[in-house]
């Protein structure tokens, strides 16, 4: 997609119906010129229409909207992460789950796990919206297209909306695919 704010619309609307994005959490960002296209803040996902993106600039400047309590995390990433194009921040239900069971995120039984693992960082505890989660985050993103926040969520970047999309898509699926194997021991 060459139109930013379509592309944003569309890949939040997709992560809406598989159940990645619910009411007004996650957001979504795409990189374009000096600055990022970003979802809002406070608004349903799944309802959002162009009118409603944010822009922000690179150097923390809201240029249209409101942007999501997140907005940090984008900017520094794309600050830090050259290649970065998209981010994607979200809060996956199965992975949250396992984290919160204590499953150890290097020892997922399917082979295609290796696709996410060689990816994935995970970075302990610090509260939503702060300074030092959008630094420490955006410092494991140098490294690693996708980051576990603890007891909070997943953020991932890539070239496209759609790379970014992909690992955390994966990423759930092989968590749910472990819970259900731990729940029937």
């Amino acid at each position: 997609m060459k139109d930013p704010k379509s592309e944003l619309i569309f890949w939040t609307r997709y992560l809406a119906k598989k159940g990645l994005i619910s009411g007004q959490e996650g957001n979504l960002s795409v990189k374009r010129e000096e600055g990022f296209f970003i979802t809002p803040a406070g608004k349903i996902k799944e309802t959002l229409q162009k009118k409603d993106l944010c822009y922000v600039h690179l150097k923390g400047d809201f240029l249209i909207g409101y942007p999501s309590s997140e907005w940090g995390l984008h900017q520094k990433i794309y600050l830090k992460c050259k290649e970065a194009q998209a981010v994607i921040h979200c809060h996956p239900a199965y992975v949250l789950t396992l984290e919160r069971m204590g499953f150890n995120f290097k020892d997922f039984y399917y082979p295609e796990a290796s696709l996410v693992l060689n990816s994935l960082a995970i970075l302990p505890y610090f509260p939503p919206g702060s300074q030092s989660l959008w630094e420490f985050a955006s410092n494991l993103c140098v490294n690693n297209k996708l980051v576990l926040l603890s007891k909070h969520g997943v953020v991932s970047w890539g070239k496209t909306l759609e790379e970014a999309a992909n690992l955390i898509l994966l990423l759930e699926k092989l968590a749910f695919l472990e819970y259900l194997a731990l729940r029937g021991r």
